[in-house]
């Protein structure tokens, strides 16, 4: 929905013209001459005047300029009378969109206005297309069974405007979900808003999602719209949702049920069409047994959770993954397609990777930054990952002398599993928290060897 400012001394054409607009879905402020408008523009973020150029105070010129001295985004028509022409094209060569001539057709100003409205762009609205361009499209990598549900969760999601609330341990990805739901949904190509609530201090929240009229506050020169409002009709991402300070949970409660804000320092309701998908890496309904976060709130948000593990409980993705964010730090830097070898590979899904996706992604960038060739290899990676388990009972590394490189840590490697286990009597766990694995990364490599056949 957008907002319209009708300017005219003609009480007949404003109630005319507010009938049209209404009807097309849009707000609509009147105004009967210069000083009244001018009034409308100081408090009120507009999208597009129409305006007569004659008015009792002034002319419409008068409202152009005011208008684009303290709303640049805004477009401006003018409703000019024979004979006044001249005065519209010099309007024209100062910024408005375009000129009607009375007496005008209802059809074809509509026409024209939605044209002009399309070609609305906001200071806030170029931002995120900018950020829009930057954004290549990034699909959700593994098929673990875990992974496959999450991507599962995500289709059938994605086509309704339904609440989602991502959980997931920090730099699993939930951002990367958030992008593969809009990315899915209608409204693909609407903007995708990313906000970290974290980022912002909790007293500049409100203003910052719902926007402000002028005046509203100090330093409140101009009416700005808010991150809701801009991604209207798209999807508006907030991540570390569990730190929105409680004095502002309930605003924002009203906004999901009632979907409509008002601006700080307004008192107009503005109708959205926003779909909020919202993120934390805590568990908030720890958070709401705590008191911390509202109860309602959180029941709102939770419509449809989708929970993203840990990498440490899909190691069979790592390969896969590594490959992508490879694929993706080539470009990034310029290289050719850098692949990473199989022994490489196989260590780093016996890591834990506490980090996550981000830490596997920060330990590749380093490798590459080291690799001169095109393959990232186990020199390439970081000590401590590459730190092979120790042998069982302090038994010293066999030393195999047959065999390439691959196969002999291969083989060493299965021997140390064996040993640990052995020397757990089989209790994974035990024999994971000897290696330094995770259970899940041990389980992978039990399946991977057939270590079950040692089993006595």
């Amino acid at each position: 929905m957008k907002q319209l400012l009708v300017v005219d001394d003609e009480p007949r054409i404003v109630r005319i013209l507010k009938e049209l607009f209404d009807e097309a879905g849009h707000q609509v402020r009147t105004a009967e001459d210069v000083a009244g408008a001018k009034k409308v523009i100081d408090e009120t973020a507009i999208d597009l005047i129409v305006s007569d150029i004659r008015l009792p105070d002034g002319n419409g010129i008068d409202v152009l300029k005011h208008a684009l001295a303290h709303q640049p985004g805004v477009q401006v028509i003018l409703i000019t009378a024979y004979g006044s022409v001249q005065d519209a094209v010099h309007a024209m060569r100062l910024g408005a969109y375009d000129f009607v001539q009375k007496p005008f057709d209802l059809e074809a100003l509509s026409l024209q206005v939605e044209r002009a409205l399309a070609a609305t762009r906001t200071e806030e609205d170029l931002l995120v297309l900018r950020e829009e361009r930057r954004r290549k499209r990034r699909t959700l990598v593994g098929q673990s069974l875990a992974m496959r549900r999450v991507k599962e969760l995500v289709a059938a999601v994605a086509p309704n405007p339904t609440t989602v609330l991502i959980g997931g341990e920090s730099g699993t990805g939930k951002e990367l979900v958030a992008e593969a739901i809009h990315d899915a949904s209608r409204a693909r190509d609407r903007p995708l808003v990313r906000i970290n609530c974290l980022a912002i201090p909790g007293e500049l929240l409100e203003s910052e999602l719902f926007g402000h009229d002028r005046g509203a506050f100090t330093g409140a020169d101009k009416s700005r719209k808010g991150w809701f409002e801009v991604a209207s009709g798209g999807t508006l991402f907030l991540d570390e949702i569990a730190d929105v300070p409680q004095s502002f949970q309930g605003k924002l409660l009203r906004t999901l049920e009632e979907q409509r804000i008002t601006r700080v320092g307004g008192r107009t309701e503005i109708p959205i069409e926003t779909r909020l998908v919202a993120a934390s890496n805590v568990d908030l309904e720890e958070r709401v047994r705590e008191g911390r976060f509202r109860e309602d709130l959180f029941y709102r948000l939770n419509v449809f959770p989708i929970h993203i593990p840990p990498l440490r409980e899909r190691v069979e993705d790592i390969p896969a993954l590594a490959e992508s964010l490879l694929s993706d730090l080539s470009i990034r830097f310029g290289r050719p397609q850098v692949k990473i070898s199989r022994i490489a590979a196989e260590v780093l899904a016996g890591h834990s990777w506490p980090g996550n996706v981000r830490e596997l992604r920060n330990v590749l960038e380093r490798a590459l930054v080291i690799a001169h060739g095109e393959t990232i290899d186990l020199g390439h990676l970081p000590e401590e990952i590459v730190a092979t388990p120790p042998a069982v009972a302090g038994e010293p590394a066999p030393r195999s002398t047959e065999g390439s490189l691959v196969e002999r840590v291969e083989e060493f490697k299965k021997r140390c599993l064996v040993e640990a286990l052995q020397g757990s009597q089989w209790v994974k766990s035990n024999a994971a928290r000897s290696l330094g694995l995770s259970p899940r990364a041990l389980s992978h490599y039990v399946a991977r060897y057939d270590l079950d056949r040692y089993r006595s």
